[in-house]
């Protein structure tokens, strides 16, 4: 069983941070199907567009759009597979367990950074993984990709003198009624994953936040990402259709430091309605719609910056982004 097609499909999206950048196969988890040991290799080009949707005060609520254009993203992502069947028995349940090891390389214009990982599906419907990743980043054209917050605005960080690191252990369950059901037009793809991940950089002191890849209050510290995926794939040019779920924090608010009261302990959200393209056997496309949340405050503010004097009152929710992710396998 391809069970591990299937849990490529999800790694792309979790590890876009912001557009939801699928990549798989277009056959997921397939059945009676067997794992070949070897190398594979995929490169991942994924860019969003970001209209604009500016702060408004208040308790929870939905802030409409109010601007054509707020920003772009764009990244392009080399991954090499190594996969090792490991066969824990007999049976067609067992027969399929394997461990894949990762290795790949994100280029940004505002980040590179390598990411290593392995990944080990003892069934076909459970996947245990781990990684790791370090890099560093700059701005560019006004795009904070590298900063920290002196306690009024977010300032540059030195290119290579800071280094943005992740490490993650996370469990995915995944579920396809193909699997049960024969037939072309039979498969629901169910997947949830969490993950336990600590996110810093370098050089800075306990309480300091800090922006990567445009993204603003973050701080040092071991947060939780959970992510729900519910799917149809059917035997078309759209061979897949689904909504998705993404929750990020942190565990403890004491990581945002003199900030803890008024700007720690915040779930983000993210919901993604999603169809991707099967172009060739070799190319994919996904068109993602991004609906995100972020704090609401008591009083109006302009900027991102100016967030952690303010007293949170509430959740925001706003239309994020259209993201785009072109997969070409090798």
């Amino acid at each position: 069983m391809k069970n591990s097609l299937f849990y490529s499909f999800f790694k792309g999206a979790t590890r876009a941070t912001t557009i939801c950048a699928v990549a798989g196969s277009a056959i997921i988890c397939s059945a009676h199907a067997e794992e070949a040991k070897g190398f594979s290799h995929t490169l991942t080009v994924d860019a969003a567009y970001y209209p604009k949707s500016d702060y408004q005060k208040g308790g929870d609520h939905f802030a409409k759009i109010t601007g054509p254009i707020d920003g772009i993203l764009a990244k392009a992502t080399w991954k090499s597979t190594y996969t090792i069947p490991t066969p824990l028995g007999q049976s067609e349940l067992l027969s399929g367990a394997n461990i894949e090891l990762n290795g790949s390389l994100e280029i940004s214009p505002l980040s590179i950074r390598p990411i290593a990982s392995v990944s080990f599906t003892p069934l076909p419907f459970l996947v245990f993984d781990a990684g790791a990743s370090i890099g560093s980043g700059w701005n560019m054209l006004g795009f904070e990709g590298f900063c920290k917050y002196n306690g009024n605005t977010y300032k540059n960080l030195t290119p290579f003198a800071h280094y943005y690191h992740e490490h993650w252990v996370g469990a995915t369950f995944q579920f396809d009624t193909g699997e049960i059901f024969e037939g072309d037009w039979t498969h629901v793809l169910m997947l949830a994953n969490y993950q336990m991940i600590y996110k810093g950089i370098t050089g800075l002191k306990k309480g300091q936040l800090w922006a990567w890849q445009t993204t603003e209050g973050y701080a040092n510290g071991l947060g939780y990402e959970f992510i729900a995926l519910l799917g149809y794939q059917m035997p078309k040019f759209v061979d897949l259709i689904g909504v998705m779920a993404d929750m990020y924090g942190n565990y403890s608010k004491k990581d945002f430091g003199d900030y803890a009261d008024t700007f720690g302990k915040f779930m983000t959200v993210e919901l993604n309605i999603l169809a991707r393209l099967a172009i060739n056997k070799t190319n994919s496309l996904t068109i993602a719609a991004i609906i995100g949340s972020r704090r609401s405050f008591a009083t109006d503010h302009e900027k991102g910056e100016e967030e952690p004097h303010l007293l949170q009152t509430g959740r925001e929710w706003y239309f994020d982004s259209i993201g785009f992710s072109w997969e070409r396998k090798f």
